[in-house]
C-alpha cells in the first residue's frame, strides 16, 4: 500500500492499492461511518424514459458495510452517496465501490486512532513475497506466504516407482522435477516472488533448489527440512528459522513466534501472560503488554461493546510501544489465538491481578 497524500488535520488520506493483501488491511481499517471516495461506475437514465448507460464516475460513500473473501482481489465497499456528479442526481442512493489492486481511493475518519495509523504505517513498508515449495518423491506443493496466511497455487505429484523395479526411474525422476521447476518459474513471474523457499525430506529439495538456482538466477533460494512433503507439510515448514528470516515483517509469521512463547509461559508463568477481551485490555490499561496479537474478527465484531473494547485495548497497546499484531481468524496461528478469546499478549512485568 502506498500512502499518496494526507491531511490528517482534515481527516483523510489517499491511497494507493497495490495488492490483495492491501485490501484485507483495508478491510480491517474502515468502519461504519468513515466516507471514502473511488473511482466507480453507475447505471443512470438519460431522461424521464430514456435508456440508461452505465456511466464512470467519483462518488464518496459514508461506509455501511464491507465484503471481502480472504484471498481475493476485491473488496466491496457499500453504502450511502454523499458525494458525486449533480446532474446524475446519485446523491442520497446506496452504491458499492469495488476496490482492486492498482485503485486509488481517498479515506475520511473524524478521527485517525494510533492502531489505524500504525496499521497503514506498516503496510506502506515493501513486504517480500515469498514463494514455498515443499517437494518428496510423491508428491510437491507450491504455495505464496502472505499476510493473510498461505495461499496453495499448485500441486504435482511424483508417482515414481520404487528404484529397484524400474529401469525407467532417473527419467521419471527428472520430468518430475522439470515439472516442479516449470511450475515454479511461472508462478514466480506471475506473484512477482522476491525468494523461494524450498524444503522436504532426504536429498530432493536440494536437486530442486539447485534446478531453481540455475534457471532463475536473480532469485534467493533458500533450503530447509520438513518430515513430509507436498502441502501436508506447509505448516510445519513455517515454523523453520528459514521461514522467520526470509519474511520476518509478516504479521503471519511474527504472531506465530509470539504464540510460542505465549504458549510456553502459560505453562510455566502465567502471570506473564493475558488472554481474552478483558484480561487484555486491562493489561493495555496498565502499559503491561509487550507483544500483542489479535484476530481480526474481533475488530468486526457485531458486539459493538466487544469491538470498542478491542479498538482501545489496540490504541493503549500502542501508545505503550508495544508490539502489535492483527492476524486473519482463519489462518493456522488464528484458529489457535480463537481459542483463548481471539487476543493473547506476553506482558513486560508479572501481572497478579488482570482485572480493572
Amino acid at each position: 500500500m502506498k500512502i499518496l497524500e494526507e491531511d490528517l488535520k482534515k481527516g483523510w488520506i489517499k491511497i494507493l492499492v497495490e495488492d490483495e493483501d492491501d485490501l484485507w488491511i483495508l478491510y480491517n481499517l474502515l468502519s461504519p461511518g468513515d466516507i471514502v471516495y473511488g473511482r466507480t461506475s453507475r447505471e443512470v437514465k438519460q431522461g424521464e424514459g430514456g435508456s440508461s448507460r452505465r456511466v464512470s464516475m467519483t462518488l464518496g460513500l459514508r461506509v455501511e458495510k464491507l465484503e471481502f473473501q480472504e484471498f481475493s482481489d476485491r473488496l466491496r465497499v457499500r453504502g450511502i452517496v454523499v458525494e458525486g456528479p449533480e446532474e446524475f442526481g446519485v446523491k442520497g442512493h446506496y452504491h458499492t465501490i469495488n476496490l482492486s489492486p492498482g485503485d486509488v481511493l481517498v479515506v475520511f475518519k473524524e478521527k485517525w486512532s494510533a492502531s489505524e495509523l500504525e496499521a497503514l504505517r506498516r503496510s506502506s513498508v515493501k513486504r517480500r513475497r515469498v514463494m514455498l515449495v515443499n517437494i518428496d518423491h510423491d508428491e510437491a506443493c507450491i504455495a505464496m506466504l502472505t499476510e493473510q496466511g498461505v495461499v496453495q497455487l499448485s500441486e504435482a505429484y511424483g508417482r515414481l516407482p520404487g528404484k529397484m523395479y524400474a529401469s525407467g526411474y532417473d527419467g521419471l525422476l527428472r520430468n518430475y522435477l522439470e515439472e516442479v521447476f516449470m511450475l515454479v518459474s511461472e508462478y514466480a513471474s506471475r506473484e512477482k516472488v522476491d525468494a523461494v523457499i524450498v524444503a522436504g525430506p532426504g536429498d530432493l529439495k536440494n536437486t530442486l533448489a539447485d534446478l531453481i538456482r540455475s534457471g532463475l538466477k536473480s532469485l534467493p533460494v533458500y533450503v530447509d527440512s520438513t518430515s513430509i512433503g507436498g502441502c501436508s507439510g506447509l505448516n510445519e515448514l513455517l515454523r523453520r528459522d528459514v521461514v522467520k528470516k526470509a519474511v520476518s515483517e509478516l504479521s503471519i509469521i511474527r504472531a506465530r513466534e509470539v504464540f510460542e512463547v505465549f504458549k510456553k509461559l502459560v505453562v510455566e508463568q502465567p502471570e506473564r501472560v493475558a488472554y481474552g477481551v478483558e484480561e487484555a485490555y486491562c493489561a493495555a490499561l496498565m502499559s503491561a503488554v509487550d507483544r500483542l496479537v489479535v484476530v481480526s474478527d474481533l475488530i468486526k465484531s457485531g458486539d459493538e461493546g466487544v469491538r470498542n473494547r478491542v479498538l482501545e485495548t489496540l490504541d493503549k497497546a500502542f501508545s505503550s510501544k508495544a508490539d502489535v499484531w492483527i492476524i486473519p481468524g482463519r489462518s493456522d496461528v488464528g484458529v489457535e489465538v480463537s481459542g483463548f478469546g481471539g487476543i493473547i499478549a506476553v506482558l513486560r512485568y508479572p501481572l497478579q491481578s488482570k482485572t480493572c
